[in-house]
């Protein structure tokens, strides 16, 4: 996808973007935020943070959170606040120091980097400190055997990456985490049409996509235990969440890592997050 597709792409989906339950379901918040140990001296980065749902989530948890986007029309959905901040660049394009964040996490943002998917991780691991963690959350399909009908279903939404369960732990283990901790998150009753109705996709494309799940095959019904109600059809989504720890590495490293940190407060300095351009 061009820059310039990507732009108006996110333009659109900005508009009703905080109107999907989904974004804001609590069960869903809560498991991401128990997944990690966030406390009051955590530096934290949101990677695509859209319009600052998590960040806003894990700040009174931590002690700053920095929210990153590629949409300027997301992040003007998000509330600059408290110890939030957030700014407009992609994670690949490497403006961070080496080690300088506690946690990096990401909430259903992987599926859209189509392209140096990898690249990204492993930004996302060079900048951690050591022995700090990176949450990731993603939707999978709900059983193997509906998994085609799954990339046949968001193929009409938009252009992404379908991951597994084995997918998401060889990014992470590609990257160097160690440790991973792999959650399942069941959201019950999702519903398809506020799905649609908020997607920004054409009449033409909502109605194909909510056709393809009623008309689905008993397989594919049963995987998502699809109820028809009201006119809506509800459905269990399955995602997980991954916790990954970026290895201690050497002796010496860890030392130096100590060295550090000790200096940083006895100094009381101003810890350089950024790179200078």
């Amino acid at each position: 996808m061009s820059d310039m597709k990507q732009e108006q792409f996110w333009k659109i989906r900005s508009k009703k973007y905080n109107n999907l339950r989904w974004v804001h379901e609590r069960a869903y918040i809560k498991a991401f935020k128990s997944s990690a140990d966030f406390n009051k001296n955590n530096l934290v980065l949101d990677v695509g943070t859209g319009t600052g749902v998590i960040a806003h989530a894990i700040a009174p948890l931590v002690k700053e959170v920095i929210g990153l986007d590629i949409s300027q029309d997301m992040l003007d959905h998000s509330n600059w606040k408290d110890n939030k901040y957030f700014i407009k660049r992609d994670i690949r394009d490497s403006i961070f120091y080496d080690k300088v964040f506690d946690k990096v996490t990401a909430r259903m943002v992987f599926h859209h980097i189509t392209e140096e998917t990898q690249e990204a991780m492993d930004e996302c691991y060079r900048i951690l400190k050591i022995g700090g963690k990176m949450v990731l959350s993603e939707g999978v399909p709900p059983a193997p055997e509906v998994k085609e009908d799954y990339k046949k279903i968001f193929k009409l939404k938009e252009k992404r990456l379908t991951f597994t369960e084995e997918d998401l732990v060889s990014l992470m283990k590609n990257s160097g985490f160690k440790n991973i901790r792999v959650f399942v998150h069941i959201m019950k009753n999702f519903s398809v049409c506020d799905w649609l109705n908020n997607s920004g996709l054409s009449k033409d494309k909502q109605n194909k996509i909510y056709k393809m799940h009623v008309n689905g095959s008993e397989i594919f019904k049963k995987a998502y235990n699809m109820k028809n109600v009201k006119g809506d059809c509800l459905i269990d989504t399955k995602n997980l969440i991954l916790v990954g720890e970026k290895g201690t590495g050497s002796f010496k490293e860890v030392l130096l890592e100590d060295l550090s940190s000790n200096n940083k407060n006895q100094n009381k300095k101003e810890v350089k997050i950024f790179k200078e351009e």
